[in-house]
């Protein structure tokens, strides 16, 4: 696939299996894995997230999703050495 899942999931069933599944990747990072779209740090969460490989969830999003997010969601992302 070209972009990145989005899952609608009004009763929280997938977010919590998402959770459950991810959680020995994330535990000491959950601070900076579970999000919200009001999160003044998401700029910060998800440049962490994605050098790190982790799997980064962002919850409550209603109808609008930020556009700063486009680049991720399209997978137009430029690798940096370090």
């Amino acid at each position: 696939s070209s972009r990145y899942p989005l899952m609608v999931d009004p009763q929280g069933q997938a977010l919590r299996w998402i959770k459950s599944r991810e959680l020995s990747r994330i535990q000491d990072f959950m601070g900076q894995c579970v999000t919200t779209l009001a999160n003044p740090r998401m700029k910060d969460q998800i440049e962490f997230t994605m050098g790190e490989g982790l799997a980064l969830i962002i919850e409550n999003v209603e109808n609008e999703v930020d556009p700063m997010l486009d680049p991720v969601m399209e997978k137009l992302i430029m690798r940096k050495c370090k």
